[in-house]
């Protein structure tokens, strides 16, 4: 195999010959608890990883791990919102890229509403649950009746 590039043109590192060239400043996220998510999914299905545990590529994360956050990404609406942003693959798949989650509008909220869907997810998911965190997030996002019904159709 011939070298491409300049001879000795690798910045000089104490890393070993698999690792990266560079550090990474996130590095500590890793062990962090987080929000993760399957890459191809059927539907939106995100979980909170614990502090400690690690995830594969190419499954994504977001630090902090939040109720509030996890219970929108789960919801319908924004199912709804991300999917009409990428494409959908065969078989129904969906590809939940970063670049298209992260697009996701997220309204702050008080202490009390975090509280509320904390309580709610700790509670146990059911199909009453779900729909409860639902009815929770159309009024977050001030939905009418129209398009709760457009949404809950999807």
């Amino acid at each position: 195999m011939n070298q491409t590039g300049e001879l000795g043109a690798r910045k000089k590192t104490n890393n070993q010959w698999f690792e990266t060239q560079d550090t990474i400043s996130y590095w500590e996220d890793f062990y962090r608890q987080k929000i993760v998510w399957g890459n191809l999914n059927l539907k939106a299905s995100y979980c909170i990883a614990p502090e400690g545990y690690f995830i594969n590529a190419p499954s994504p994360f977001i630090t902090p791990a939040s109720n509030y956050l996890l219970a929108i990404l789960n919801s319908k609406l924004a199912d709804y919102y991300i999917r009409n942003l990428g494409v959908t693959r065969s078989g129904g798949y969906f590809e939940y890229k970063p670049m298209f989650v992260e697009q996701l509008p997220v309204p702050i909220i008080q202490n009390d509403t975090e509280s509320l869907f904390t309580k709610l997810i700790s509670d146990g998911i059911s199909d009453k649950v779900e729909s409860d965190i639902n009815t929770i997030i159309y009024k977050i996002y001030n939905l009418t009746e129209e398009e709760i019904n457009f949404i809950e159709s999807q």
